[in-house]
C-alpha cells in the first residue's frame, strides 16, 4: 500500500509494494475567518416560484447560475477594494473559474514551463474551492438522480463540471471539500478511476492546500481505496 502525498507517493512500511491501494488523509470539519461559503450566501435567494417536482432539472433555476455569479464577483471584489484575503467556497461556475483566472494572470502566476498557475495559496487574495458533488453530477443526472442530488448550489451543466476538473488540473481551484467520507467514497474513487484528477493533485486539493492556506483543520480522515 502506498501513501499519498502533496507532492509525492511513498511506500506504507510493511505492506506490498505491488498492490493497487493507497492511502490518503483528508481534511474535513474545515474553519477559518478566511472562508466565505456561496452555499449559505445562496439560500437567502431561494426562488421558491420555481415548480421543480415536476422537472428535477429546474432546481439549477432555484438556485440560479446568475444569483450565484452575482454574489461572486461581490465577494472578489470586496476582497480586493479591503485587501482581506478570502476562500470561496462551493464554486460552481466557469465564469468564476476565468475571473480567477484572469487575476491569477495578472499576479504573474502562470508558468509556462509548467503549463500551470504556481500560486502561494497562503498569500494570494483570492482562492477558491469546490465541493465533491459539484464534481461529479450535472444537471443530466436530474433525471436518475431526482431530489437526492438537490443540494446547494445545484449541480450545473457539464461545461461547467468540464471548466472545475480544469482548473484543479491547472492549480485554479485549490481545494476539493466533502460532506462525508462514509457516503462520498465512491465518489472520491470515481474521480481516479475516471482519470479526471491523479493522486497527488487530489492529495493536495483535499489536504495540503487547506494547510498551506492556514485553514483551522478540525479533523483529518484516512482514506483507504484500491484501484483497478
Amino acid at each position: 500500500m502506498k501513501q499519498v502525498f502533496s507532492h509525492s507517493i511513498t511506500l506504507v512500511p510493511d505492506t506490498d509494494s505491488l498492490d493497487n491501494q493507497y492511502l490518503f488523509r483528508l481534511a474535513t470539519d474545515i474553519a477559518s475567518l478566511i472562508i466565505v461559503d456561496l452555499a449559505e450566501l445562496l439560500k437567502e435567494f431561494r426562488n421558491d416560484r420555481v415548480e421543480f417536482k415536476k422537472d428535477y432539472k429546474l432546481w439549477n433555476q432555484v438556485y440560479p447560475t446568475e444569483k450565484e455569479l452575482d454574489l461572486f464577483r461581490t465577494v472578489v471584489e470586496k476582497s480586493l477594494v479591503d485587501g482581506r484575503k478570502v476562500h470561496i467556497i462551493n464554486c460552481t461556475l466557469r465564469e468564476e473559474v476565468l475571473l480567477v483566472r484572469e487575476l491569477y494572470e495578472e499576479l504573474g502566476y502562470f508558468d509556462a514551463k509548467e503549463n500551470r498557475f504556481v500560486v502561494p495559496f497562503a498569500t494570494v487574495p483570492v482562492t477558491i474551492g469546490v465541493n465533491i458533488r459539484n464534481l461529479v453530477y450535472s444537471t443530466k443526472d436530474y433525471k436518475s438522480k431526482r431530489e437526492s442530488i438537490c443540494f446547494i448550489p445545484p449541480p450545473r451543466e457539464s461545461g461547467h463540471v468540464k471548466t472545475l476538473f480544469a482548473a484543479i488540473n491547472s492549480w485554479v481551484v485549490s481545494t476539493v471539500g466533502i460532506n462525508n467520507l462514509s457516503t462520498e467514497k465512491e465518489l472520491l474513487k470515481t474521480l481516479l478511476e475516471t482519470e479526471k484528477i491523479n493522486l497527488t493533485t487530489l492529495a493536495q486539493v483535499m489536504y495540503g492546500n487547506f494547510m498551506e492556506m492556514g485553514c483551522q483543520v478540525g479533523k483529518t480522515e484516512e482514506w483507504r481505496v484500491e484501484l483497478s
